[in-house]
């Protein structure tokens, strides 16, 4: 059975993973550093505003499942952290890292959102190896870690989320513009067959006014 991670635990290990690899001079984070990376606003969504209390929480509970590990050297006066994705993914690919990354720092993603946004993590030859990859993680025979959601009105690519949180809920497939239009259409017919009757009832009163009243006296 996988570990499950809820949203602010998801995000503190993304942004850990994130930052050893995009900042290695200043990795591992301090407390402060984490709470930066989990609240900052690009490459997150959603953008959240995790407290120092959600945090530290969030923080407790990896260090309890041995997914972050707390450091802190003789003389130094801030402890600091860093991950080990490695055991949440009984893996040390780069690739496979990559991907969980940005799927835990933004959610299902189609391949070719994902080959864009991990170019500063790993390097894959082209979308094609993502989705190649993103399968085979789909079809793990035990405990798989990715899954597809179903492709919605319009799209091209289907999406991929992690498992790690749980099922995701496919977003609400757009309605098609002629069912929303269809209901009020009678309605606005109605209202115009109105007006227009007014409108000839007002013509025929003045037109049988106009000659009455053109008349000499």
């Amino acid at each position: 059975m996988i570990i499950q991670l809820d949203a602010a635990e998801a995000r503190v290990l993304g942004a850990l993973v994130e930052k050893s690899l995009t900042t290695r001079e200043q990795y591992p984070l301090t407390f402060n550093s984490l709470l930066l990376a989990c609240n900052q606003k690009s490459s997150r969504d959603p953008v959240m505003a995790l407290d120092t209390d959600s945090l530290g929480r969030a923080v407790q509970s990896l260090i309890g499942n041995g997914l972050v590990e707390r450091l802190q050297a003789p003389g130094e006066r801030v402890p600091k952290f860093r991950h080990d994705i490695g055991k949440l993914l009984g893996s040390d690919d780069a690739r496979l890292i990559g991907i969980m990354t940005v799927l835990l720092l933004r959610g299902p993603q189609t391949p070719g959102e994902i080959k864009t946004r991990t170019d500063r993590l790993c390097e894959f030859t082209g979308t094609a190896e993502v989705e190649g990859l993103l399968q085979e993680l789909c079809a793990k025979a035990e405990d798989p870690i990715v899954a597809r959601l179903p492709r919605q009105h319009g799209q091209k690519e289907q999406r991929y989320y992690h498992l790690f949180s749980g099922a995701a809920a496919p977003a609400a497939a757009p309605a098609p513009a002629e069912a929303s239009a269809a209901p009020a259409r009678p309605d606005a017919l109605a209202a115009l067959e109105k007006r227009v009757e007014a409108l000839e009832a007002l013509v025929k009163e003045l037109g049988a006014r106009l000659p009455g009243d053109g008349q000499p006296g």
